[in-house]
C-alpha cells in the first residue's frame, strides 16, 4: 500500500514540476491586458469592485486553460492537431467557458443578446489561451523540457 501512495506522490510532484516550468514561459502582463480587450474595452460602466473581480477570476480561468493546454500538448507532438486534441478536453473547456461567461452574468444585467455575446467572449479568450499553452506545451514536448 506504502507503494501506492509514493508513485502517486512522484506523480502529483511531477506535474507540479511541469506546471512550474510552464508558467515561467507565461507572460501574465500580457494575458491581464488580453482580458481587458476582450471583455473591458466594450463593457462601459464597469465598477471598479466588480472590475478587479473579474479581471482576476479570468486571469485564474485563462491560466487554468493554458495550463490545460500544456498539458495536451504532448499529443501534438505525437502528431495530433489542435483541433482533434482539444475534443479529449471538450468537457474541461465548457466548464471554463460557462463558469467565465457566469461570473458576468452575476455581476451585471445582462439581456439574452448579451449574455450569448459574453458567452462568445468567453468562448473565444478560453480557446486562445489553451492554444497557447498547447503550442507552448508541445514545443517543450519537441524540445525535450517536459
Amino acid at each position: 500500500m506504502n507503494v501506492i501512495t509514493n508513485l502517486g506522490e512522484k506523480r502529483r510532484k511531477k506535474q507540479w514540476k511541469f506546471e512550474r516550468n510552464m508558467l515561467r514561459s507565461l507572460s501574465i502582463e500580457e494575458m491581464r491586458k488580453d482580458v481587458n480587450e476582450q471583455f473591458f474595452d466594450q463593457l462601459i460602466g464597469a465598477e471598479t469592485v466588480s472590475k478587479l473581480y473579474l479581471v482576476d477570476f479570468c486571469l485564474d480561468i485563462g491560466i487554468d486553460a493554458y495550463l490545460l493546454g500544456s498539458e495536451y500538448g504532448r499529443f501534438g507532438y505525437y502528431g495530433e492537431t489542435a483541433e482533434q486534441v482539444q475534443t479529449r478536453c471538450k468537457d474541461e473547456l465548457d466548464t471554463f467557458i460557462t463558469q467565465t461567461a457566469s461570473q458576468f452574468t452575476a455581476w451585471f444585467t445582462l439581456t439574452e443578446k448579451e449574455k450569448d455575446i459574453q458567452y462568445e467572449r468567453s468562448k473565444a479568450f478560453i480557446n486562445r489561451w489553451w492554444n497557447k499553452g498547447f503550442t507552448e506545451g508541445e514545443r517543450r514536448y519537441r524540445l525535450r523540457l517536459h
